[in-house]
């Protein structure tokens, strides 16, 4: 028995010298941290991280397109501070606009800044899944706070059904006879305590992050395996979102916007994103979140009400029969990279600097009021 313990006391101590091995090489190494949230819930996702917060990002197993970085002010990726009514050119969007797998300098917010010739006049304000719903408060945030000159919203795909999801520390829409409600669930406050303690330390560790974020590793995958489930959904729960829901959501967006941003629609620019792995190849196109029908349908209303918009599928399939470049990192990663963020900050420099074809004047044409 004497000797059985001690063979058991050896291996305990031998797998804690691999596992404390193996976390101190992955600190070291880029394995994804993700963005700490701002505790400020009144100011999320205005502020989105506490300011000059560390991060680092990669992807899959082999730690690809890996980047670090701290985060201004504001919480946001950028390599400057944002101030207070200096009017810039805000754009909104979710981790499209957060971009942390691209160099700032790459992003639709750093391209469309050297092209106006104020790169600092330029906010990105983007946060990893936002919605339609998070994109109206965080334009009233932004109207208060900055008083922008226009505004540029990358619409992906999810932004309007997305919408209607009830989750924690997130705005959503709630449905009643007259219309849509925004409405908002506070996060959870962060616990206090030796569990809460702990819970925190072991989040913090490379070894889980690498396993919980570079693997994808959770729980409903290994119940899966088993044909369990967890029954936990991290999103929360929303309604199926029919066509008409969607319609219903694209009007309410569009109604809102003005007055939430100060701005006449001549300066709010739209660029509605596509399935670009379906312009590669036809085969490898994927079920959307979003109703083709209402996608369509937010891009004619748009246009209708005087927004500018740019609906990159045809940008994208021009530029890919052209020049049978990609525009993200596939086969890997759906996000833009460098090209794709070109891509959006020359629609979005046409937009607002030139106007559009129907003889509707630009926003930009005079000189910007941005800070120096």
């Amino acid at each position: 028995m004497q000797r059985v313990l001690s063979r058991l006391c050896w291996l305990t101590l031998g797998a804690f010298a691999v596992l404390a091995a193996l976390e101190l090489i992955l600190h070291f190494l880029p394995v994804s941290t993700g963005m700490r949230r701002t505790e400020e819930s009144a100011r999320w996702p205005l502020q989105d991280t506490p300011p000059r917060s560390a991060y680092s990002y990669s992807i899959t197993w082999a730690m690809l397109d890996a980047h670090r970085g701290i985060t201004n002010n504001y919480g946001h990726v950028a390599p400057f501070d944002y101030r207070r009514e200096s009017h810039p050119v805000i754009v909104i969007g979710d981790s499209f606009v957060e971009s942390l797998m691209n160099d700032y300098a790459d992003t639709l917010q750093g391209q469309l800044g050297r092209k106006i010739d104020r790169p600092e006049t330029v906010y990105g304000l983007g946060v990893s899944g936002l919605s339609a719903s998070d994109y109206v408060a965080l334009s009233r945030q932004a109207r208060d706070e900055f008083r922008p000159t226009a505004a540029v919203f990358v619409i992906s795909d999810g932004d309007l059904s997305e919408s209607l999801i009830r989750h924690r520390g997130t705005y959503f829409l709630v449905p009643h006879d007259n219309g849509l409600d925004l409405s908002y669930l506070p996060a959870e406050p962060h616990g206090q305590g030796f569990a809460s303690t702990l819970r925190q330390a072991v989040a913090d560790l490379a070894i889980h992050r690498y396993f919980q974020v570079n693997l994808q590793f959770s729980l409903d995958k290994v119940l899966a395996v088993f044909g369990k489930s967890s029954n936990e959904d991290p999103r929360g729960s929303a309604p199926s979102a029919t066509l008409d829901d969607q319609r219903q959501i694209a009007d309410w967006f569009l109604a809102e916007l003005p007055a939430s941003l100060d701005l006449p629609t001549k300066c709010v620019a739209l660029l509605v994103d596509t399935d670009r792995y379906a312009i590669y190849r036809s085969d490898l196109a994927s079920t959307r979140k979003d109703l083709p029908a209402a996608r369509q349908y937010l891009i004619r209303r748009a246009r209708e009400l005087g927004f500018v918009v740019s609906d990159l599928d045809n940008v994208f399939k021009e530029r890919f029969a052209q020049d049978r470049v990609r525009f993200d990192y596939f086969p890997i990663d759906r996000h833009w990279n460098k090209v794709g963020h070109g891509v959006a900050a020359e629609e979005t420099y046409r937009l607002l600097v030139h106007g559009t074809t129907g003889g509707q004047a630009a926003c930009l044409s005079g000189p910007i009021r941005g800070v120096s």
